[in-house]
C-alpha cells in the first residue's frame, strides 16, 4: 500500500492522525511500501516545526518521498536571498503565513522583539535583517533536498500506470520530460530560465487543470490548489459537506480516463487533510481503493477521521 498526503499547513493534529492511521496499517496484514507528502507542510497553521519533526519520524520508519511545495519554495528562497529575495519575504510573510513559521522554528527571530506578530509595515522593513530566520542544519537540509516530482510505475489488469507526484498541477506547454528532470529547489533557477517559464506555471505553483494527458497511462497526483476551486470552475461544486472535502478527479474528455487528481481539500481554509490510499500490490482490482478525510472542526468528539471510497463515476 502507499499512501499520499495533501497539504499540511502548520497543522499538526490532522496530520498526527493521518500517520497513526499509517502505523496502524502496518501492524496488521497490509504492507506500507511507501508514504507521499505533497509539500506545503509549512505556514498558516501554529505547528510547522512538529510537522516537520513528525514527517522525518515517519522517514525512519517507512520509505518516504517528500516533495518539493510552493510554501517551502518561499521559504528557501528568502532565506537564501535569491531572486527578489525581500519582495518574496513581503509575499511570503505578510500573505502566506510565513510569520507563523518562524515563529515555531525561530521565536528568538527580531520580527517578534516588539510584538508577537508584527504587522505588515514593520515585517517590511526588517525583511533585509540577517536574524529574521535561522533554521538548524537538520531543518535546512529536509527544505533544500525535497524533490519535485516523484513517479511510480504500477501493473494493473490493463497494463501499466504511470502515477506522477506533483505539488501542483504540471504543464502541457512544455516539455514534460524538461520538467520531470528538476530534482530540487537548487536546479529551479536553471531550469526556470533555460525554458523560459514563470515559476507560476511550474508544477510548485501552477493552477491550471490539465486539457489532455501528459502522456499514455500516466496519471497526475498533486495538491496545491483547494478542490473546492477546481469543483467551482467546473460547474461541479455541490454544497452538501461531504462532497466539499472530496478529491477531484479530471478525466480526458476524449477517452474518460482518469488523468488527474487534486487531494489538496482546503485544511487550512476549515477543509479536511486527505490521505490517498493507493493498492500497489500486481493484482490489485482497484488501485485507489478508498482516501482518508480528517476534518479538525468536526471536533473530538466526533469520529477522528472517515474512510470513504474515491468516486471515479
Amino acid at each position: 500500500m502507499i499512501f499520499v498526503i495533501g497539504d499540511i499547513h502548520g497543522m499538526y493534529d490532522p496530520l498526527k492522525v493521518a500517520v497513526d492511521y499509517i502505523y496502524q496499517v502496518a501492524t496488521k496484514s497490509d504492507k506500507v511500501n511507501q508514504v507521499i507528502f505533497l509539500g506545503d507542510y509549512i505556514d498558516c497553521g501554529p505547528s510547522s516545526k512538529q510537522v516537520i519533526d513528525l514527517i522525518l519520524q515517519v522517514r525512519q520508519d517507512f520509505p518516504t518521498v517528500t516533495l518539493l511545495g510552493n510554501h517551502e519554495e518561499m521559504l528557501l528562497s528568502y532565506y537564501h536571498k535569491v531572486f527578489e529575495f525581500t519582495k518574496i519575504g513581503n509575499l511570503w510573510l505578510n500573505f502566506n503565513g510565513g510569520v507563523q513559521t518562524i515563529l515555531s522554528f525561530y521565536p528568538q527571530s527580531v520580527l517578534f522583539k516588539a510584538q508577537e506578530f508584527p504587522d505588515e509595515k514593520a515585517v517590511s522593513e526588517l525583511l533585509h535583517l540577517d536574524n529574521v530566520l535561522k533554521l538548524d542544519e537538520i531543518y535546512l537540509k529536509f527544505f533544500e533536498n525535497l524533490s519535485v516530482s516523484h513517479i511510480e510505475k504500477l501493473q494493473s489488469p490493463n497494463g501499466e500506470i504511470e502515477l506522477l507526484f506533483s505539488h501542483s498541477a504540471f504543464s502541457n506547454r512544455y516539455s514534460l520530460e524538461k520538467q520531470l528532470a528538476v530534482s530540487n529547489w537548487k536546479d529551479l533557477p536553471h531550469f526556470l530560465t533555460e525554458i523560459n517559464m514563470d515559476i507560476e506555471e511550474s508544477n510548485i505553483w501552477n493552477r491550471q487543470l490539465l486539457n489532455e494527458p501528459l502522456r499514455d497511462n500516466m496519471i497526475l497526483i498533486h495538491g496545491h490548489t483547494p478542490t473546492r476551486f477546481y469543483k467551482q470552475i467546473t460547474k461541479l461544486l455541490r454544497f452538501w459537506e461531504d462532497e466539499e472535502n472530496a478529491p477531484f478527479v479530471a478525466r480526458d474528455r476524449k477517452t474518460k480516463q482518469v488523468m488527474q487528481i487534486d487531494i489538496d481539500t482546503g485544511l487550512v481554509y476549515g477543509g479536511s487533510l486527505t490521505m490517498l490510499a493507493i493498492d500497489d500490490s500486481p493484482d490489485a482490482v482497484n488501485l485507489f481503493p478508498y482516501y482518508i478525510s480528517i476534518e479538525p472542526k468536526k471536533g473530538f468528539r466526533s469520529k477522528l477521521y472517515h474512510k470513504k471510497m474515491l468516486d471515479l463515476s
